[in-house]
């Protein structure tokens, strides 16, 4: 009896195996968190980019407030040692008129960013600590650091699943910080399994309850895709951030001397 069975033994090993080798081959072929986020953040429009930021901040009784604001921004792809450089300069309101704040994103391991920030009522540029990134930017639902870009290397990711998002599928990637003193416990990140666009981010705080969801509109402008939109709402304020995109201008020439801290006081020459 022993005999007759080993065969049929053997047979259905050699099955099991070979129905699994596709299976295999699939979990070899499966993107890691990293390699998403890595693919998420290769998107970029153009190799510089100009234009007009409008900023409503929405309370929790419907008041909103309107803040709009000149972007200048330029891609380095790690030239130099950096990602990206950006510059804000206010417009509206009159008050708020001439206030500038320079984002240099570092690509060096261990760097965090550089931010300065110009008050023209006090007429001097102060280089924020990291403490200060965390702090609101003009009063939104963004802080100082959410307006520069996280290095990909300062927070663990994690494939968690895949989900469908206004019928578009995704990856959900979870992003844990690695160091302490920040204000987010994690992130989850939806970004498109069809080219990779992040579509929403929801914020947890240290506690890990939800703070606050992110949503992004994106469109096509020749071969880039920018966004065009995002909303943030703070869930445990009931406030919310709508923040647009508008008069956009790719490849515009912006020079390295344009994004200088000195630049703050006297602005852009155009």
């Amino acid at each position: 009896m022993k005999k007759i069975f080993e065969p049929i033994g053997m047979l259905v090993l050699i099955i099991g195996l070979f129905l699994s080798i596709p299976e295999m081959v699939r979990g070899a072929d499966k993107l890691s968190g990293m390699d998403i986020m890595e693919k998420a953040r290769n998107l970029y429009g153009g190799e510089d980019q100009i234009s007009m930021v409008t900023l409503r901040l929405i309370n929790k009784d419907g008041e909103e407030r309107k803040i709009m604001t000149q972007r200048y921004w330029k891609h380095y792809g790690g030239k130099d040692g950096f990602d990206s450089k950006t510059l804000f300069f206010t417009e509206f309101p009159p008050d708020a008129k001439g206030v500038g704040f320079l984002i240099w994103d570092y690509s060096e391991t261990g760097k965090p960013d550089g931010l300065w920030l110009y008050l023209p009522s006090l007429r001097t540029v102060r280089q924020l600590s990291t403490r200060d990134q965390n702090d609101a930017f003009m009063g939104s639902d963004l802080t100082f650091g959410d307006m520069g870009q996280r290095r990909l290397d300062e927070d663990a990711h994690r494939f968690v699943k895949e989900d469908l998002l206004k019928g578009e599928s995704c990856y959900v990637i979870e992003s844990v910080p690695k160091e302490e003193g920040g204000i987010y416990g994690k992130k989850l990140v939806w970004i498109s399994k069809k080219d990779f666009r992040t579509l929403k981010i929801d914020y947890y705080d240290v506690k890990m309850d939800l703070l606050k969801t992110q949503t992004l509109e994106w469109k096509k402008i020749g071969k880039a895709l920018v966004y065009q939109k995002m909303e943030v709402t703070n869930v445990q304020k009931n406030h919310k951030t709508i923040y647009e995109i508008s008069d956009l201008q790719l490849d515009n020439g912006l020079k390295d001397e344009d994004f200088k801290d000195r630049v703050l006081k006297r602005g852009l020459r155009k």
